[in-house]
């Protein structure tokens, strides 16, 4: 069946303020310098992955970018396996809505981190961030 003109799908969704964090980041003299939103949005998801903590989106949670925009990208595929490992099912899969939620949810315990991190003024912020992308990555991606 044909999609209704105008309407798009699922999006990503994240709260104002994390939408804040978002931009003052990108826009920041800090490692996520120049970062597209679909980047950091990847490195909070592992992040919030990574500790295991998932923080529901408040009321101002709109939809921001398109599924469109990640279908076929790395984050897409990051987020059906964060998602089927959370659900320890594919099935998961099935329900698009669910697995967003879950990973979005993922990501605002990590954008908020991540935030938290760069204005204490760590400075090895980068060092860290990278060992711990790689300990996820072997942990979860790499070959067994």
């Amino acid at each position: 069946m044909a999609r209704a003109k105008g309407t798009e799908g699922r999006r990503l969704t994240y709260d104002d303020e994390d939408n804040e964090i978002y931009t003052n980041l990108i826009a920041s003299s800090t490692p996520f310098k120049k970062l597209s939103i679909i980047d950091l949005f990847s490195i909070a998801l592992i992040k919030g992955k990574k500790l295991g903590i998932r923080t529901e989106l408040g009321d101002g949670a709109i939809g921001r970018v398109r599924k469109s925009t990640i279908d076929g990208t790395n984050l897409r595929y990051l987020m059906m396996a964060i998602a089927s490992d959370e659900e320890k099912s594919i099935d998961v899969l099935t329900d698009e809505n669910k697995y967003f939620t879950i990973c979005e949810e993922y990501a605002k315990t990590g954008i908020e981190l991540i935030n938290s991190e760069v204005l204490n003024k760590r400075n090895k912020i980068l060092d860290d961030m990278e060992d711990e992308l790689l300990k996820f990555y072997d942990k979860y991606l790499g070959e067994s």
